[in-house]
């Protein structure tokens, strides 16, 4: 799981990858054709509007290509980097807490001895030891967690062995722009 930070510089070097990719195929084209392409500089001409298309394709493909292979969000690569998704410690909502299973009265909350977690209530017919619960740390990004919600409702997140909140599948589809998805 990539943090914000890790997600970041992904889209950064991806995005100027990209770039490089799709000058470098304007040139070659523009040294194949002897220099005669002009597109804005000096006036249009048909070879200039000929490389103008060719760094599009190639800009556009290789940006294609990055996303694939370095799987970060659109937004994230479109912006080299600039808007990345939120840390799963920000999105994460407070859950209770508690130190006796008599104690339960509600939907979630997370068993403790000693403020150490010992399980999660709530989550299925049973307690669900803390080592077997979806856990993820709070610098990871949101993006990051689809692959989590394929087996679980929801996210533990923690930060500094400390319990900060949890994530449900809801909130993350309408974080991520899915809006309300029956699952």
């Amino acid at each position: 799981m990539r943090t914000v930070r890790e997600l970041r510089w992904a889209g950064a070097i991806a995005y100027l990858a990209a770039l490089a990719v799709g000058l470098l195929a304007a040139f070659l084209l523009h040294l194949l054709l002897r220099g005669q392409g002009r597109f804005g500089w000096e006036g249009f001409n048909a070879p200039g509007v000929l490389e103008g298309l060719v760094f599009l394709l190639a800009f556009t493909f290789s940006l294609w290509a990055a996303k694939r292979a370095v799987r970060v969000p659109c937004t994230t690569l479109l912006t080299a980097g600039l808007v990345a998704p939120p840390p799963s410690g920000k999105v994460a909502r407070p859950l209770p807490e508690i130190e006796k299973v008599e104690s339960f009265e509600g939907r979630l909350a997370v068993l403790t001895e000693g403020g150490e977690p010992q399980g999660v209530l709530g989550l299925e017919d049973h307690m669900v030891p803390w080592e077997q619960a979806p856990i993820v740390p709070a610098d990871v990004a949101v993006s990051e967690l689809s692959a989590l919600f394929w087996k679980s409702p929801v996210v533990f997140v923690v930060e500094d062995h400390r319990v900060k909140g949890v994530i449900t599948r809801e909130r993350f589809f309408q974080l991520m722009g899915f809006g309300r998805i029956a699952v």
